[in-house]
């Protein structure tokens, strides 16, 4: 897939009349021009993504996130494939993510508002020690319930 995006970017790239095609090369063009900023990468579904520049809690990743005119990871997140892309893209072996039941446990809430759409790892969640409340990606982009104060990085989500 990755070499089907490179190749359509350098057409739209190189060549004015496919900028003028249709709405999803322009789509394309667009994502793939975001991408070039080193520090953002994974634009994916109309969003790009960025961990924090350390580890922290739940809340502090999602402040510092803030801070870049995102939040942590949620809207472009909702589909297992697109967290297992993202995943795999990841330096680090968890993050977090925009999901949490720190409103009313067991009622996970993505930072948009939104619910539904977990996939969780196995065992999953389970609320070890009655305090985990926000929730980091884990292996193959499953997610897993843990303690806000645990650091993690956070993945950062941009609208392009």
């Amino acid at each position: 897939m990755f070499y089907a995006l490179l190749s359509i970017f350098f057409l739209v790239v190189h060549n004015s009349d496919a900028q003028n095609c249709c709405p999803e090369v322009e789509q394309i063009r667009r994502e793939l021009q975001a991408s070039v900023d080193p520090s953002w990468f994974v634009p994916f579904n109309g969003f790009q993504y960025k961990l924090t520049s350390e580890k922290h809690s739940w809340t502090d990743a999602r402040s510092e996130c803030q801070r870049m005119g995102a939040d942590l990871a949620s809207t472009g997140i909702r589909s297992f494939e697109t967290r297992q892309i993202i995943w795999r893209s990841l330096t680090v072996g968890y993050a977090w993510a925009g999901l949490s039941d720190i409103g009313s446990e067991g009622n996970y809430v993505w930072v948009d508002g939104v619910q539904g759409s977990y996939y969780w790892r196995s065992g999953e969640p389970n609320n070890a020690g009655g305090n985990e409340d926000c929730v980091n990606f884990a292996e193959n982009g499953y997610l897993n319930d843990n303690e806000c104060s645990f650091q993690h990085k956070g993945l950062c989500e941009k609208r392009i």
